[in-house]
């Protein structure tokens, strides 16, 4: 579940299933990530084995995070084992322990990952997920020599899948919602435009549960919005209004309402900010990518809810005719 539905060619799919240590070592896999909690008990498994004999030789620290990496151990079907502590198994410890591991594996050709999580929590799941999506995230659309995602599958392998499975089905939309605004927040303003944004907006009403409207600057006059229009003003680029709906409960029902900033790029206009990091001011818009990641994920879990998204969008430069102070 979870892929990316064709928006990017660095499309990776997760997969819940209910596979102890035994199994795993059997497992196809271009490496198996274990992570192992401080309360641990070793079976009699080689893979129990290994990490009890690192254990014994303090070789892996229980609590520290710190991947140990095995090539081709006796035993085990994949050709790298990591072995990793994460203390107490809480969700900060899991998250770090994840990132470490799957990002040592950069550059190393690794397409199917398989993570254990023996006796994890519904919270360490959640940010065992995140945490491989954001590891093996390569942002692509402006560079010409840029790294492709290699891991094309993660394995989330834990005692009883079916006790897991809605907390795996949230984590993987939150995943790719999260990744839908960073990627947006990561393009530059030449890039990230008011029409881009809205682009975006239309793409995701393509998904299940999810409608979209986007006005141009005439329907924004009519609704009265002159501040936004003046904030515009300055900018060669046209403002867009975008509106998004998903309806996942009765019409009657009140909705969650989401409003992000929509600024693609912030200079101040006529009151113009200093220059150092001006660059950054691309991320003004963050607020408006977080929506649209939110509805990525809405339209991942359809929840019995009904949500509106509403993102101004448009650019705030100096301009003859711009917004002046006052």
């Amino acid at each position: 579940m979870g892929t990316d539905q064709g928006r990017n060619p660095q499309i990776m799919d997760f997969e819940l299933k209910t596979l102890d240590l035994t199994g795993a070592a059997r497992e196809k896999a271009d490496a198996v990530l274990v992570l192992l909690p401080q309360d641990w008990k070793p079976g009699r498994d080689v893979i129990s084995r290994l990490a009890a004999d690192a254990l014994k030789a303090k070789a892996l620290d229980p609590k520290s995070g710190k991947p140990l990496a095995c090539w081709r151990p006796e035993g085990v079907a994949a050709p790298r084992l990591i072995l990793s502590g994460v203390g107490e198994g809480s969700a900060r410890k899991v998250q770090s322990a994840v990132a470490a591991a799957v990002g040592s594996l950069r550059g190393a050709g690794v397409q199917r990952l398989l993570v254990c999580l023996p006796g994890v929590k519904p919270a360490a799941l959640r940010s065992a997920v995140q945490a491989v999506r954001d590891a093996t995230y390569a942002f692509t659309e402006t560079r010409t020599k840029a790294e492709a995602r290699e891991l094309r599958k993660a394995v989330l392998a834990v005692d009883d899948a079916a006790l897991l499975r809605e907390d795996f089905r949230a984590a993987v939309a939150t995943a790719l919602g999260v990744e839908l605004a960073r990627t947006l927040g990561d393009l530059p303003p030449n890039y990230a435009t008011p029409t881009r944004l809205a682009q975006e907006a239309r793409r995701l009403a393509k998904l299940p549960g999810i409608r979209c409207k986007v006005m141009g600057e005439a329907e924004i006059a009519k609704l009265g919005m002159g501040s936004f229009l003046g904030v515009a003003r300055g900018s060669r680029e046209a403002p867009r209004f975008i509106v998004l709906e998903y309806k996942g409960a009765a019409a009657a029902e009140a909705p969650v309402v989401l409003v992000g900033k929509g600024i693609t790029f912030d200079s101040g206009g006529i009151s113009i900010k200093p220059a150092a990091e001006m660059d950054e001011m691309k991320f003004d818009m963050s607020g408006a990518g977080s929506v649209l990641g939110t509805f990525r994920a809405l339209a991942e879990l359809r929840p019995k809810l009904n949500v509106v998204g509403l993102v101004p969008a448009c650019e705030n430069l100096p301009d003859g005719q711009a917004l002046k102070p006052g």
